[in-house]
């Protein structure tokens, strides 16, 4: 049988994979030579305002706690700094070199894994948090992410998702049978598209744009969605 045979779903997902398999090449260049603007290339030791908002207000109050997409690990450090355990998880080898470096001068234990999100075992989580992998997902394997969820996190417990909103002229805005037809660096999402998305396994908790203005967070991210839903 050849490896380019297709007789599963899962080989499908495996074909179009093969099409855009030079993601963690290009995230190892992004990191390494740091020739982006983003707020989270120009302050990597800053979290998200959401994140910090959940947990100071008590909205969230988990022990255990994946990222996904986790970059050079500030979520993962402040989550970890609030007496989390604390699992994240990145494609670049590069990123999580960064992260641990970050996380040892910061006094912080975090787990951090260097893989495909996808590769994941089965241990559950009481927290699923993703600022920014989601929506560099090409449409097919947004189908195993939610399986991914549903995997991971225990019965009531939360996933939080930061991502490009539709509409804001900051990332592509295709539909997802246009995606296919050229590579695409990220994908907005309208709130109609992620209800659609998740709201069959989960309940919204909140859906609101990024707040600017938060003391210790990152700045300049008016333009993303944060959400918060519960698993029911």
């Amino acid at each position: 049988m050849s490896k380019q045979d297709i007789l599963t779903v899962e080989d499908v997902f495996c074909m179009l994979d093969s099409k855009l398999a030079d993601q963690a090449k290009q995230w190892d260049n992004f990191y390494s030579e740091r020739w982006a603007k983003a707020p989270f290339i120009i302050h990597p030791e800053l979290p998200d305002e959401n994140i910090k908002e959940y947990f100071s207000s008590g909205l969230i109050t988990p022990k255990t706690v994946l990222e996904l997409g986790c970059g050079e690990g500030r979520n993962a450090v402040y989550m970890a700094r609030q007496g989390c355990e604390v699992t994240a998880v990145d494609l670049s080898e590069a990123a999580i070199d960064n992260a641990k470096t970050f996380s040892k001068n910061s006094n912080c234990n975090v787990n951090f894994i260097c893989a495909s999100i996808f590769e994941l075992g089965n241990k559950t989580y009481d927290f699923v948090y993703d600022s920014g992998c989601f929506h560099h997902l090409p449409p097919h394997r947004r189908i195993t992410y939610v399986e991914l969820l549903r995997r991971t996190l225990n019965q009531g417990g939360y996933f939080g998702l930061t991502c490009f909103a539709w509409g804001d002229k900051c990332a592509d805005e295709v539909t997802d049978w246009e995606y296919y037809e050229k590579r695409r660096v990220g994908v907005a999402f309208t709130k109609e598209k992620l209800e659609q998305i998740f709201c069959e396994d989960f309940e919204v908790v909140e859906m609101r744009k990024y707040k600017d203005g938060k003391e210790g967070t990152l700045q300049g991210l008016g333009f993303m969605w944060t959400a918060l839903f519960k698993k029911k």
